[in-house]
């Protein structure tokens, strides 16, 4: 992993002609210009681990620090994380950092639009997939926030979860980006409106196009149907008309729904499915048709499209994977995970910026 170094640059700006008092947060009150920061890039989901040679190279000063006041931000909060080794306050050649990372979403776009709850989707960042961590350490005696650990055992005999709720997301770009309502052939909104950002392909007026969900594998038909959700697109100022089918193949789809709606807008279609829509090596296809109004061009795209199913806890071996809880009376949950990889570990995620690492026992 890259660390690099994060230089600071002030400008001021002087304004001769008034004098303004203002309480306003501006984002970065979380930095103390007294210290270093160093920028860790981040674009996917998942533990991340800093060695000693990683923070060396990047010229982080490890010989001198106290790892136990180590601090790392994301978005000005600072997050949870474990520094193996830092109790003799010193940080050796065998030490390391491990935090929990995340990848650039939609969450900071929001205000582009107007009003922020018409953005289509939080999964698609607008500009990159790659956000930032910021790893500093504190020369005042002040300690980092550092990842509780559990270790409680099953004393109250918790009923054991039979399922979680596996999520198959995909977000589509492929389409390019879409500029959102037009008004003419170049009038746009100056704000952003809830039909732009990146999109799937465009689909016209008695065209459609397939999409394929893989991975439906350890369902658990007793607790549940799969549950589709995908967001349609309306990419011009005409009636749309949308058919979705579903099928475990192309051969043999059903229709699910039809959805009408108008303009430059999106509509939202959350619909179970049936376990026979899915195949025996754990696919379903949903297709999507434009079938238009009146005769009248119907241009329509897919954002994103995902499918959450009861899934049974098996991992075969996976080196990392998500589990989500259903959310229990006493706030707490005893699961058993069949098929682990070696030297298995486990953390809540809940809160990211609090992750707490949780004891397991292996049998």
């Amino acid at each position: 992993m890259t660390v690099l170094g994060l230089k600071r640059w002030i400008l001021i700006i002087g304004i001769a002609f008034t004098t303004l008092q203002t309480f306003a947060q501006v984002g970065s009150e979380w930095i103390n210009f007294n210290q270093f920061y160093y920028k860790i890039p981040v674009a996917k989901d998942g533990i991340y681990r800093l060695t000693y040679s990683n923070l060396q190279n990047a010229g982080f000063p490890v010989d001198i620090v106290d790892p136990r006041r180590l601090q790392l931000y994301h978005r000005g909060v600072e997050q949870a994380i474990y520094v193996d080794g830092e109790s003799d306050a010193k940080f050796d050649a065998a030490d390391f950092i491990e935090f929990y990372g995340k990848r650039n979403d939609g969450t900071m776009d929001a205000e582009l639009y107007k009003p922020s709850t018409l953005q289509p989707h939080p999964y698609l960042n607008l500009f990159s997939d790659t956000t930032s961590y910021f790893l500093t350490f504190n020369p005042l005696p002040v300690l980092g926030s550092r990842m509780y650990y559990s270790t409680e055992i099953n004393v109250g005999n918790i009923a054991k979860e039979n399922y979680h709720t596996e999520q198959l997301l995909t977000v589509l770009s492929d389409g390019g980006y879409w500029t959102g309502a037009a008004y003419g052939d170049y009038i746009h909104n100056s704000f952003f409106d809830e039909t732009e950002g990146w999109s799937g392909l465009e689909i016209r007026q008695g065209s459609f196009l397939d999409y394929t969900i893989s991975n439906i594998i350890h369902g658990d038909a007793t607790n549940g149907k799969p549950q589709l959700e995908l967001l349609i697109i309306g990419r011009n100022l005409e009636s749309h008309e949308t058919v979705i089918s579903v099928g475990a193949d192309a051969a043999s789809l059903r229709t699910l729904t039809t959805v009408d709606f108008f303009g430059f807008t999106t509509s939202k279609v959350s619909i179970p499915l049936e376990w026979t829509d899915v195949s025996s090596s754990g696919k379903t296809t949903v297709r999507v048709t434009s079938s238009g109004v009146g005769g009248q061009p119907d241009r329509i795209s897919i954002s994103y499209f995902k499918l959450n199913f009861p899934q049974s806890f098996s991992s075969d071996g996976l080196n990392e994977k998500l589990y989500t809880l259903a959310v229990n009376s006493s706030d707490k949950s005893y699961i058993e995970i069949q098929n682990p990889a070696s030297n298995l570990r486990l953390f809540d995620v809940t809160d990211p910026s609090n992750v707490v690492r949780i004891r397991v026992t292996s049998t």
